[in-house]
């Protein structure tokens, strides 16, 4: 019996490993990009719908391997049929416009086994709105797929030759050039504009080096493998003190560095929600700077469009086409045989439809778990790098130097926040709402300000550490009072944790006047063990006030 046991154990642990070893040699597809834009409107007469399908229509022939149908110029649906070339086309009627798409695979020519699968699909809304999606897929069986993000060509073919918008301002396959200081103006205002849906990737030039015009990385590579995902734009080194004049210099780009400037950017921006890359990191390795950010914008699209509403994956579409097709073969006077070859033709649409939307589930499975253990990982690390941080200043004040004694004051405000993430680091953190309140900041006395942050850095956080006590309605300073918010208290977000202001910092008198009011509202963080300033330096409007 047990002999039985054992035997049959060992069966299903071998079945368990067969089934394990087949799916890993599964074929399955991985998403690698997406892009979404606008056509340029009708001009000359030409229809834009039209001219972009002929540019596809052009490109997919190319990678057929045979000749396209004739009514696949006319816009009509076709099936070709190859092993590693397959070219499928659909089109739907609905009453508030008109679809059109296409996926063309092609073999991948130096890795065997994968083939690249692209879907384009041309939209006409019922406002007269030209609309563009394209998808990029990755089909593999390999683990790991180490590549460059790169747009299909096709999408460089309708920027140049019929015009794709982001918002108002076209998509080019070129880098912008900034060329003077009033485009240096027009520029920082087309940043912050909220029509911008694309990054601007910014590349700046250096006013050391020979060429201070030319930035140290190729933006003409990085234009055409990005066009349609991101503007490229060339900073010349004397025009980049006009964008720090206007963004401040935590949020500027110079000295060769590169910044990717992200929708939704204005001057109240969190300089850490655009990256930059630092200008020695660009000048020792500038192909690997391209490389890097070519992989950013790519994953970011996946991020930031959602398949169905800002993209419609081909399967949808083309199941949706082939339930029209049936609906009108079935009023119409065909035969049983017609029916059924299209009832299974549809059958076969929805399983694949079927398919493809596990892939992209797994796929969002996936990503999600990548950036869940990044996060994990960064916190760790950044707890270990606070832990250790505190340990050096603790044995500093053990053999009796001050660490804090020489630390420069903040200037002016555009200052004020890298001075507190320099000088205070895994002491005090600056909320959101905090760095924005900085950046519109009317109250004049600066040092007081620093002084406040100062002691809640040390003093403060020093008592909440060594449990509390001392910290009710105490003079800090001269007019400086730190007490409990009482009913002003409220709960705030915080690297996805809610935390509760329950203390400030104020000077004295009943005056509301930003100028010469100072609140500093603050929580203590259990778990970072920092204090965590949530709103400055104005009164809060709240429903007692």
């Amino acid at each position: 019996m047990a002999e039985g046991k054992i035997y049959e154990g060992a069966m299903r642990v071998g079945a368990l490993r067969e089934a394990l070893r087949s799916r890993s040699h599964r074929i399955s597809e991985h998403e690698v990009l997406r892009v979404v834009g606008k056509l340029r409107p009708v001009q000359d007469g030409a229809e834009p719908l039209r001219a972009a399908r002929e540019q596809v229509l052009r490109w997919a022939a190319k990678r057929a391997g045979q000749s396209l149908p004739q009514g696949a110029w006319e816009g009509s649906a076709f099936e070709l049929l190859s092993a590693g070339r397959t070219t499928l086309a659909a089109t739907v009627q609905t009453e508030n416009g008109s679809i059109w798409s296409i996926r063309a695979d092609d073999p991948d020519k130096v890795v065997p086994g994968r083939v690249w699968s692209t879907e384009v699909t041309l939209g006409r809304t019922a406002n007269d709105e030209f609309l563009l999606g394209v998808r990029l897929i990755v089909n593999s069986n390999e683990t790991e797929i180490a590549i460059d993000p790169s747009v299909p060509g096709l999408v460089q073919q309708i920027a140049d030759q019929c015009g794709i918008l982001d918002g108002d301002f076209p998509v080019i396959s070129t880098p912008h050039v900034v060329q003077n200081e009033e485009q240096a103006a027009q520029f920082v205002d087309w940043l912050s504009s909220r029509s911008r849906k694309l990054p601007a990737v910014v590349a700046s030039g250096d006013e050391r080096s020979d060429n201070p015009d030319t930035p140290l990385i190729d933006t003409e590579l990085l234009a055409r493998r990005m066009c349609g995902l991101a503007h490229v734009v060339v900073l010349p080194a004397k025009l980049t003190y006009a964008l720090s004049d206007e963004v401040g210099k935590s949020l500027s780009v110079f000295h060769g560095g590169v910044r990717i400037y992200n929708p939704g950017f204005d001057l109240l921006a969190d300089a850490f929600d655009h990256r930059l890359y630092h200008p020695q990191s660009v000048s020792d390795d500038p192909a690997a700077v391209v490389a890097d950010i070519r992989k950013a914008i790519a994953r970011d699209s996946l991020r930031r469009t959602r398949l169905g509403r800002d993209v419609i994956p081909f399967a949808s579409i083309r199941s949706e086409s082939l339930r029209q097709e049936q609906e009108a073969l079935r009023t119409g006077n065909v035969s049983d045989s017609e029916q059924l070859d299209a009832a299974d033709r549809r059958i076969a649409a929805i399983e694949a439809e079927n398919e493809n939307l596990k892939g992209q589930a797994d796929q969002l499975f996936q990503l999600s778990e990548e950036e869940a253990a990044r996060a994990e990982a960064s916190e760790k690390q950044l707890y270990a790098s606070w832990a250790r941080i505190e340990n050096l200043e603790h044995a500093l004040r053990e053999a009796g130097n001050e660490i804090d004694a020489t630390t420069d004051e903040p200037q002016d405000w555009d200052q004020f926040t890298a001075w507190c993430d320099s000088n205070f680091s895994g002491r005090l953190s600056l909320a959101p709402a905090a760095r924005r309140g900085v950046k519109k900041a009317a109250f004049t006395d600066l040092p007081t300000v620093a002084f406040c942050i100062r002691w809640l850095a040390t003093t403060a956080r020093d008592r909440f550490i060594e449990g509390g006590g001392l910290l009710a309605n105490i003079a800090i300073g001269d007019g400086l009072t730190n007490a409990p918010c009482g009913s002003d208290e409220y709960s705030f977000e915080f690297q996805t944790r809610r935390l509760a202001a329950k203390w400030h910092v104020k000077n004295g008198g009943n005056t509301r006047q930003p100028e010469r009011c100072l609140r500093i509202y603050y929580a203590f963080d259990d778990l970072t063990r920092q204090i965590v300033v949530s709103d400055m330096p104005a009164h809060r409007t709240t429903g007692a006030s």
